[in-house]
């Protein structure tokens, strides 16, 4: 008998696997979702699989996973790490290959960045973005920071130059658009990551300049020579690292202290303007 109550059910809320920041897997009970508690080689595989874009062969899995051990051993301790698993992995044929991938609907953070930086790098007005907040929020953090593991190395490198590339250029192209907030947050995020990259460096003090804040434009702008006196780079002129723009003449208020010579980074040096002649008051010329 019916019960007066409306047959649409609510749709399933996915499992979230996050490896930005830290690893966390997380499974929707009820209303809620609760982390969920796995041995070390699962997080691995999950790990792994999830940072692959088609599906990895069982015996290349286990040979990533489990080099010391030899082939039969590692297939046999992937098959068993399947089974613990459930249908958070499964088995898909592609052409004449076999392998393993995640479950469809899973939500993982790395592939959600990278769908979102194809979303923005396709977006013509920056302006009309409207996940650019979240996209920064997802570059914010670092692939599995800690984990040793041979083969996350290079996958946490390769995210980590994709990361300070999107950042910057969201940080330009958000401040043309005049969203000074997301703009000076994602320039923050590349100079405090590599605190003597100068593009982005000038495109967080263009950002602070766009939004009238002086002083913090300033503090950008002596934060970065100190960053280099400390690694005795001494920059002349800071123009000579920057091109030049309309906005730098504001940050010339202040004359820049720069201590004594040295060699500049990058197979170049930078040396001191030399001092114009000074003509002192009173001064006669002598015929």
């Amino acid at each position: 008998m019916p019960d007066g109550k409306s047959g649409c059910a609510a749709p399933a809320r996915p499992s979230k696997l996050r490896l930005l920041g830290s690893f966390e897997l997380r499974i929707p009970h009820g209303a809620d979702t609760t982390a969920s508690p796995l041995e070390p080689d699962e997080r691995r595989l999950l790990a792994l699989l999830a940072m692959s874009t088609s599906p990895r062969p069982a015996g290349e899995l286990a040979a990533l996973l489990w080099p010391g051990r030899d082939r039969d051993t590692a297939l046999g301790t992937l098959a068993g790490v399947c089974d613990s698993l459930g249908d958070l992995v499964t088995e898909v044929t592609v052409g004449p290959v076999t392998g393993l991938r995640l479950a469809e609907g899973l939500d993982v953070d790395v592939q959600r960045a990278f769908a979102l930086l194809r979303a923005w790098e396709q977006q013509r007005c920056a302006a009309t973005f409207p996940a650019a907040d979240e996209l920064i929020g997802l570059l914010s953090q670092d692939l599995l920071p800690g984990w040793t593991d041979e083969w996350v190395q290079p996958e946490r490198e390769r995210f980590r130059q994709v990361r300070m590339h999107a950042l910057e250029s969201l940080c330009r192209r958000l401040t043309d658009v005049g969203r000074h907030e997301p703009a000076i947050r994602a320039g923050q995020l590349v100079v405090t990551t590599d605190p003597l990259r100068e593009s982005a460096r000038r495109a967080l003090i263009e950002a602070h300049l766009a939004a009238g804040s002086v002083s913090e434009a300033m503090h950008q702008y002596e934060a970065f020579l100190e960053n280099c006196a400390k690694l005795g780079i001494v920059p002349a002129e800071f123009n000579t690292f920057f091109p030049p723009s309309p906005a730098w003449p504001v940050l010339h208020v202040r004359r820049p202290i720069h201590p004594g010579g040295g060699p500049i980074g990058r197979g170049m040096r930078m040396d001191p303007a030399p001092r114009r002649a000074q003509v002192g008051m009173g001064a006669g010329v002598r015929g």
